[in-house]
């Protein structure tokens, strides 16, 4: 009987990279979890004090914690933070931005919120009907970021740490370097030993953890009605939007992420949190393993276009809840291939719809891939375009080639799973080394027309783009050719 090497394959995958990191039981987690709720709420009304503009009316938990997709241990979370001021009925209207899901903000007159926000102050030349328009999101966010740092400065002065009730354990402020908050937590009690454990997996008990936490501002959007509407909106999630609502978000337009322009960002955080939560356990192993085997978060400013975990999420909502629906649940290997095959689709057409927006494209407005001046003759095409092109292909290959050895028809070894798990990792270690490089250098290129399709792209074409990539950065993936 022939044995679907992809199932020996992603059931390891799944014990070594989801399943065994970490030995932490479910008080632990409780306690980790409401510590961390407990501090950022110290955190917030300690800023209230000085700055009430940023007065939060809720904190919405989002992200894979809240999904029950997180993989390892309970060592990030996520939230987007309600500004009280401005989630308020009748206190901000949107209007037209770069697209219906990238509108600009206008406050209404009597909304206290300060001058520097608004247009008429942060942006020369701009017209005095703009007067009341919030500005580009980037200055908002920049200073939530210098007066949450601020706080954090004086709490580590003062050694301020909440003791768990539980566990024991204490979580203590770490210094705030960046667009995230860090605590860091001691484990005081001793976990129950597991012995059905193999020993040959390498775990360890959760005795310390660095955890992060990335907040976003939000405001609640202020028409769900106008929303329904929408052509982008699938109608059959209106009792969903009623439900939970959507937010208006600070992150800016894809037209040329220039600081100047005004449009924030519409989501359905919220919604996606609870589709995703919803899913069996089936599918949720599945994301789970996917998630170890391909997701490429860099932490960046720019959208540079990759395989990010937020991608993989847009993919398994269609799985599950598109109009079709998962045709069978029966294997993993079944689904995961499914998913592979919907994402590369989507990547040789340089185009994934939203789930909630399906006018808008996951990877932006405009394709952002890392650039360089690589010349080529055979190649009347721009080389910076050329690159971003083959760069979109390598992704679109990997996939290609995962999709291919999980649905093959033989027997396989524990050894060959090991091989194909390093190879994995090595190709997201790759992908991310570059993206950071060019990032870092402002060595970004823009695609500001759809190219259409990747069909363009010969394989002789694309294999001297491996070539290159291993001369210039010791990078080796032949083994996608």
């Amino acid at each position: 009987m022939n044995v679907i090497m992809g199932e020996e394959f992603l059931l390891h995958a799944f014990k070594l990279k989801c399943e065994f990191q970490v030995m932490v039981n479910e008080i632990v987690t409780a306690d980790i979890e409401a510590g961390v709720r407990k501090m950022i709420e110290f955190v917030l009304q300690q800023l209230k004090q000085r700055c009430p503009e940023f007065e939060v009316a809720d904190i919405i938990p989002t992200g894979s914690f809240y999904e029950g997709t997180k993989v390892g241990a309970p060592d990030e979370f996520d939230f987007m933070l309600t500004l009280a001021k401005l989630s308020v009925p009748d206190k901000i209207s949107l209007h037209p931005g770069c697209s219906v899901w990238y509108p600009h903000i206008k406050l209404q007159p009597e909304v206290d919120f300060p001058s520097q926000y608004k247009v008429n102050v942060r942006l020369d030349g701009e017209q005095s009907k703009d007067k009341d328009f919030l500005v580009n999101p980037r200055f908002v966010v920049l200073d939530f970021w210098k007066e949450i740092k601020k706080e954090m400065a004086s709490l580590n002065n003062s050694s301020v740490k909440f003791i768990l009730p539980h566990t024991k354990g204490s979580i203590s402020f770490e210094p705030c370097e960046s667009k995230k908050l860090e605590f860091f937590y001691i484990q005081k009690s001793t976990l129950p030993e597991n012995t059905s454990i193999q020993s040959e997996v390498k775990i360890f008990p959760v005795e310390s953890l660095k955890i992060g936490v990335d907040l976003m501002l939000a405001m609640d959007h202020p028409s769900l009605e106008s929303v329904v509407e929408l052509p982008g909106f699938p109608k059959r999630f209106k009792d969903l939007l009623f439900k939970h609502g959507c937010h208006v978000v600070p992150k800016s337009c894809h037209i040329n992420h220039m600081a100047r322009t005004k449009c924030w960002f519409v989501t359905f955080s919220c919604m996606e949190r609870e589709l995703i939560s919803n899913m069996n356990e089936h599918h949720k192993k599945c994301y789970k393993i996917l998630k170890s085997l391909i997701s490429c978060d860099i932490n960046m400013s720019r959208k540079c276009m990759n395989l990010s975990s937020y991608t993989l999420k847009t993919a398994f909502l269609f799985h599950v809840y598109g109009e079709n629906g998962c045709l069978s649940s029966e294997t993993l290997s079944g689904c995961v291939c499914d998913v592979l095959d919907y994402m590369s689709s989507n990547l040789y057409h340089t185009k994934m719809p939203c789930f909630f927006a399906r006018d808008m494209n996951t990877w932006g407005n405009i394709l952002e891939t890392p650039w360089f001046q690589w010349k080529v003759s055979e190649s009347s095409l721009d080389s910076g375009y050329a690159f971003a092109i083959c760069w979109i292909k390598l992704m679109y290959a990997f996939l290609n080639h995962l999709k291919k050895i999980i649905s093959e028809k033989k027997k396989n070894s524990e050894e060959d799973s090991k091989a194909l798990l390093k190879r994995c990792d090595y190709f997201k270690a790759a992908v991310g080394n570059v993206m950071k490089y060019f990032v870092e250098q402002s060595l970004v290129f823009q695609i500001e027309e759809n190219p259409g399709s990747l069909g363009g792209c010969t394989e002789e074409f694309f294999s001297n783009f491996i070539q290159y990539l291993r001369n210039t950065y010791n990078v080796d993936l032949f083994f996608l050719l």
